[in-house]
């Protein structure tokens, strides 16, 4: 597929530009604001994303009048062919925008007749969409542009054909790391549901091997592990609340475990199944015994400190499980700087920089979380990631694992992250509809090159 590069003028280049910028920022709060008043999932939701993708493409076409011109925009970048017409034949846009310029939801691209979306796939970065120089090339970008070069017994350059030739090393198949993020205990159940749509999708694929395995842990990952375990795979898949913004859950009351147990043994409301997308428990988990081993963990643990980053905070006195002042406690939310903006798991926080300064960022980061993206994505570019895909905007669960299923599945089938994303929308509001705002709800920031086949 074709990759075309428009960039966006830097801050007070251009007064016109800046003002277009400045009203869709001034759209996005507004759509906080409608979310909040008429739900997550209204047709206003979709109506308001329409508003403030007509802004962000006057402001492109202020910098290129040819921006959007498939033929004249001279920009190009060509990606290796995987024998898929379909996803061979795909041209998608790329945002250049300045670390100066506040994120923006480029998804939301529109011409004042529909969503870019339904036909192009649509990532933004720092950078130009194509790869960087020889010297600065990662592993998978070799093999990117190593698999350019690749033919199959027939001459045809089709992925089933020759990804032997890319994996020389015998089961050399690369490895998610599922992490499991902090949430409450009613919803929990989602996580693993999430888990297994992940696993489903990657298993369940036209090319004569999987392309990648998903690794769930079974017991709790604190932040500390998270940074060295992360180094042994190749993409992070993180699950947490997509509705709503997480808070360290309160365990410095004395019966925090108490209330643990009760919680996950108290029927779920019907009223928080229907929001949240419940569909009944999850064959092959235990909940009691995931309790009970979360519970001995902590305990053989000592009650782990937060984690890089944090340990210092923690060890200046913050608060511990059994309400103790001594370090080696679950950090304070309030002292963290952007509460809800990391990764929450069961005993605190955990930071891109932190796991970028142990070099255990891989890849592919998706972060199905609350704002993931303009809450994390250019965080987890500068730790090392190549790619990061997350939600724009808060979502209910169900249409989040809908998305995550099909992303996963032409990720799978070899697709390149943007393309993939681009599918996922696309297929998602087949199954929703127009006008639910799921489909517009992910977008993706870094290389929408990356794909399974390279890491």
């Amino acid at each position: 597929m074709r990759w075309l590069d428009i960039t966006l003028l830097e801050p007070g280049k251009n007064q016109k530009i800046d003002s277009l910028v400045d009203q869709a920022l001034a759209g996005i709060e507004v759509l906080d604001q409608i979310q909040q008043r008429d739900g997550l999932d209204n047709i206003t939701v979709t109506e308001q994303m329409a508003r403030v993708g007509r802004l962000l493409f006057q402001a492109l076409t202020l910098c290129d009048e040819n921006a959007f011109h498939v033929e004249k925009n001279t920009h190009q970048t060509v990606t290796p062919q995987m024998g898929d017409k379909t996803h061979d034949l795909l041209v998608g846009f790329h945002v250049v925008v300045s670390e100066d310029r506040p994120e923006l939801p480029w998804a939301w691209l529109h011409n004042g007749l529909g969503f870019l979306l339904e036909k192009h796939p649509i990532t933004s970065s720092s950078l130009s969409a194509g790869l960087p120089g020889p010297d600065q090339c990662r592993p998978w970008m070799k093999r990117c542009r190593r698999a350019e070069f690749l033919v199959d017994d027939e001459g045809a350059s089709s992925l089933a054909g020759t990804l032997e030739q890319l994996r020389l090393e015998a089961g050399a198949i690369p490895e998610f790391l599922f992490v499991s993020g902090h949430t409450e205990s009613k919803v929990r159940r989602m996580i693993y549901r999430e888990a297994e749509a992940i696993t489903q999708a990657l298993e369940h694929t036209t090319l004569p091997q999987p392309l990648a395995l998903v690794h769930m842990p079974t017991d709790p990952i604190t932040p500390q592990e998270l940074s060295g375990y992360s180094l042994a795979f190749q993409a992070l898949h993180f699950a947490g609340p997509t509705s709503y913004e997480p808070g360290v859950q309160e365990q410095d009351q004395p019966d925090w475990m108490d209330q643990m147990i009760e919680d996950l043994n108290a029927p779920v409301e019907r009223e928080l199944e229907d929001a949240m997308g419940i569909e009944g428990e999850v064959l092959g988990v235990d909940p009691i015994t995931s309790l009970l081993d979360d519970v001995s963990h902590r305990y053989e643990e000592g009650q782990l400190a937060g984690g890089p980053g944090y340990l210092e905070k923690a060890a200046g006195g913050s608060t511990g499980a059994g309400g103790g002042g001594g370090g080696g406690g679950v950090p304070n939310i309030a002292d963290h700087p952007n509460p809800g903006k990391d990764w929450l798991l069961d005993d605190g926080p955990v930071e891109p920089e932190s796991l970028g300064k142990g070099g255990g960022v891989p890849p592919l980061v998706y972060s199905n979380s609350y704002c993931a993206l303009p809450h994390l994505g250019r965080r987890f570019l500068a730790a090392g990631a190549s790619t990061f895909i997350g939600p724009l905007a808060p979502l209910f669960s169900r249409p989040a694992r809908i998305f995550v299923g099909y992303f996963y599945q032409a990720l799978g089938e070899g697709w390149c992250a943007g393309a993939a994303v681009w599918r996922a929308a696309n297929f998602s509001r087949q199954e929703l509809g127009g006008e639910h705002p799921a489909w517009l709800s992910y977008g993706i920031r870094g290389y929408g090159s990356l794909a399974l086949p390279y890491l």
